[in-house]
C-alpha cells in the first residue's frame, strides 16, 4: 500500500544538533503536507516546546504528538485531542520514592515543569524547554492533578541504567520507562508511547499501519518504528532504534528525513 501518513520525531531526527530546522527540511515537509500526506510530529518534548518548532515548520493545524504520546495537540489552535497521565496519588508515591533515593527528578503537569528546588538540571536542559521550572518545595511531592511525565536525569549511562532498573522493580507494570536521549530516564503511565498515539490518529483518518512512514532516533521512537509500515532511523540514531527500523537514512545533520520524504514525493 502507498504511504499516506508521515510521523516525524524532532530532537536528533529532524532537528540539527543546534536545535534548528533547515529551510530545506521545512520546505520538503510543507510540500508533503500540501500534497495531501498526513504529517504528524511525534516528539518527547512538552507541548510548549514542540509548538515553537511547529511555528518554524509552517504546517498549519496538524496534530502534534508530544510527551512521547501522553498528549496529542493540534499544532495551530492548541486544541487538546488526547491527554493522559499518572494518577496524582501514584505520582506522589513515585516522587517521594525518588527523594528517598536521592535522585534528581522533575515532573510535568498542566504543560509546566515542576521541581522541589534548583539542582542544576534546570540550567543544563534549558535547550529542550521554552518555560522555566517552578520550584514548589514540599508541595512538589503532592501534585494536584494527573502528572504527564516524571523525568530522572544523570550524566552517567551506568547510573541511568540503575535508575531504570530501580523504577521498574519498584513500580512494575504501572509505568513505562524509556531512555529518550541525552541524560534522561522518562517515566510515563503504562501504555503511553508514540506508536499508540500515532495509531490513534491514523485510525481516525482511516489509515492503516502499513500506510505510515516514520522517522526516529532513540528508544522512545522504537514502538513507532516497529509499528509503521515504512520506518527509518537516522544514521546518528541509538543502536536500539537502528536495530528495529526497517531502514536507515542520512543523519539529522544531513537532513536525512527530508531527503527520504522528497524521494516519496517524486
Amino acid at each position: 500500500m502507498s504511504i499516506r501518513m508521515i510521523a516525524i520525531d524532532l530532537d536528533g531526527t529532524l532537528l540539527h544538533d543546534d536545535m534548528t530546522i533547515s529551510s530545506y527540511s521545512r520546505d520538503v515537509i510543507k510540500k508533503a503536507s500540501e500534497e495531501g500526506f498526513k504529517v504528524v510530529i511525534a516528539t518527547g518534548r512538552m507541548w510548549n516546546s514542540a509548538r515553537k518548532k511547529m511555528e518554524v515548520l509552517e504546517l498549519g493545524n496538524v496534530p502534534v504528538v508530544c510527551y512521547t504520546g501522553a498528549w496529542i495537540m493540534m499544532g495551530e489552535t492548541g486544541e487538546a485531542i488526547y491527554q493522559e497521565g499518572m494518577d496524582p496519588k501514584f505520582a506522589s508515591k513515585a516522587l517521594l520514592w525518588a527523594k528517598e533515593e536521592g535522585l534528581k527528578v522533575t515532573a510535568f503537569w498542566d504543560d509546566k515543569i515542576y521541581m522541589e528546588g534548583p539542582d542544576g538540571t534546570e540550567i543544563k536542559y534549558r535547550k529542550y524547554r521554552t518555560v522555566q521550572p517552578e520550584f514548589l518545595g514540599a508541595a512538589f511531592f503532592n501534585p494536584p492533578k494527573k502528572v504527564t511525565r516524571i523525568v530522572f536525569s544523570d550524566p552517567d549511562p551506568a547510573v541511568r541504567l540503575e535508575i531504570r532498573k530501580a523504577i521498574e522493580n519498584k513500580f512494575g507494570d504501572a509505568v513505562d520507562v524509556v531512555f529518550p536521549g541525552d541524560d534522561f530516564v522518562d517515566m510515563h503511565k503504562s501504555g503511553i508511547n508514540k506508536a499508540t498515539a500515532v495509531k490513534y490518529l491514523a485510525d481516525q483518518a482511516g489509515i492503516s499501519s502499513s500506510e505510515i512512514m516514520a522517522f526516529g532516533n532513540t528508544e522512545n521512537d522504537v514502538p513507532l518504528l516497529r509499528m509503521a509500515g515504512e520506518s527509518y532511523a537516522v544514521a546518528n540514531a541509538d543502536k536500539i532504534a537502528l536495530d528495529v527500523a526497517k531502514a536507515v537514512c542520512a543523519s539529522n545533520e544531513e537532513d536525512g528525513v527530508a531527503h527520504m520524504i522528497e524521494k516519496l514525493l517524486k
